[in-house]
């Protein structure tokens, strides 16, 4: 309680409604009675949230709704990219097919169908406001009911990398680049594409419950992915000389020439701030910090319209991201690499009837969402999905999981176990940490002798799961 009284009250729109969760099961026997879905992405987020462990992390909206679902704590993507992570999820495919980065579904999965597509074939209204494919065309015609927002309502005029801040602006106008990677101007949640695809979804779930038939309600958010732009009040939260950095901002010991960090950042201007210096460090944090807190606002809204217009007790609910972050651990910023920064996803679901205010630890991927979704909704699967539902993890958290999760990026293939992350690169370069015992991944112990059993066993579960990507 001393959390929420030390926070202002535009932090707690979503707390304003008694969230409650019927206690009856699912049933999907006609249309009537099929659930709804609310599925809400939001780009860039590492599981770094109150509901995680992070206190210091301003997230009252997820962390409340953390507690009417289960928190998956050991969650990855398939690919620490927007737009392949997005793409194997809505496929239901592993990017380890793919020899390259899929951008689009028909690249990955030709021919087959999408998760909005499915739900459409099965009757629902689908419908996508904000970044839920990378490439905001994609498979439009087949998986959405209607144009996806982020294509109509002026928008192209208003992406993620507008300026509102006078001064950005003379920043653009002096450097040929993206512009400032920060800026914080005193302006309305609305004024960002992000208020705007807010505003667009709460309007779509007003409309919706009028409606007969169940439907399927995306809703992307752009922030935290850079730039750094957010109201000025969102900053105002943090006190930015007291954020801590990262205490490992070294390369990893032994690390291989394949491992980079992301160049992402370098292609906004810097403000005349020294690049991984102190004080990039704490600003950039402080950035990414006030972009979870304005998206985590944002999602606060949606979810009081949801339980306002009492659509809670037949919605299912999933807050996902797609993939993880760098926030200067090892000096490096952004997803671009095979690091367990850059691969573990926050995710939380909520079903009615099922268990509430619980985590697992059971390693889950992100293409499982599109057979566990089917699942709860009782939709026939298509045949070529390659997830795995979690249904039995939301009945039960302490259900074993997969036995590993795998990702792909570039020439890289990582397996990530509960104790390891085994990595393989074209060339024969490869990494080994063992998190239980460095967490931190601080020392690459691959061509250690007493790992050698484990690099054999590991090595041999990549090559099975290359021989399964086969066609």
């Amino acid at each position: 309680m001393q959390l929420l009284e030390r926070l202002p009250a535009f932090l707690l729109i979503g707390l304003t409604v008694s969230w409650t969760l019927a206690s009856g099961s699912v049933s999907a026997s006609d249309n009537s009675e099929k659930p709804n879905v609310l599925f809400i992405a939001i780009d860039d987020l590492r599981p770094e949230l109150g509901c995680y462990g992070a206190d210091h992390v301003l997230s009252p909206n997820i962390d409340e709704f953390s507690s009417q679902g289960v928190l998956f704590e050991s969650a990855y993507c398939q690919a620490p990219h927007c737009a392949p992570s997005r793409v194997s999820l809505l496929t239901g495919v592993h990017t380890r097919h793919f020899d390259g980065m899929p951008m689009v579904p028909e690249t990955l999965a030709p021919g087959k169908p999408t998760l909005p597509a499915t739900f459409r074939k099965a009757g629902y209204t689908t419908i996508n406001n904000g970044k839920i494919y990378h490439q905001r065309e994609d498979d439009a015609e087949q998986s959405w009911s209607e144009e996806p927002f982020s294509l109509v309502d002026g928008l192209p005029e208003n992406n993620h990398r507008t300026l509102h801040d006078p001064n950005s602006v003379n920043f653009i106008n002096r450097k040929n680049n993206l512009g400032p990677f920060f800026e914080m101007p005193d302006v309305s949640d609305n004024t960002y594409i992000d208020g705007q695809t807010c505003e667009k979804t709460i309007k779509d779930m007003r409309r919706l419950a009028k409606m007969d038939g169940p439907f399927f309600l995306a809703c992307g958010f752009v922030r935290p992915h850079l730039p750094f732009y957010a109201p000025k009040k969102y900053w105002d939260l943090y006190d930015r000389e007291k954020i801590a950095l990262a205490d490992n901002r070294d390369a990893p010991k032994n690390k291989p020439r394949a491992l980079r960090g992301s160049g992402e950042i370098r292609g906004y201007y810097d403000r005349g701030i020294q690049y991984n210096s102190d004080e990039f460090h704490q600003i950039a944090r402080h950035g990414y910090y006030a972009c979870v807190s304005y998206a985590d606002t944002l999602v606060g809204k949606v979810l009081a319209t949801l339980d306002e217009l009492d659509l809670r007790d037949n919605t299912i609910v999933i807050v996902w991201g797609d993939h993880g972050w760098h926030l200067g651990e090892h000096n490096y910023w952004g997803k671009h690499n095979l690091l367990h920064n850059a691969l573990r996803v926050p995710l939380i679901i909520s079903a009615p009837g099922f268990k509430k205010n619980v985590t697992t630890d059971s390693i889950v991927e992100l293409v499982d969402l599109y057979p566990t979704l089917c699942e709860l909704a009782g939709i026939e699967p298509p045949e070529h999905l390659e997830g795995k539902s979690v249904v039995p993890l939301l009945q039960d958290p302490q259900t074993p999981g997969k036995p590993a999760a795998f990702t792909k990026w570039k020439d890289g293939l990582v397996v990530t176990t509960p104790d390891f992350t085994y990595t393989e690169y074209e060339g024969d370069e490869s990494m080994l940490y063992e998190r239980s015992q460095d967490p931190e991944e601080n020392v690459n112990v691959a061509d250690a002798p007493e790992q050698q059993q484990t690099v054999k066993r590991l090595s041999g579960v990549l090559d099975d799961a290359r021989e399964q990507s086969e066609p």
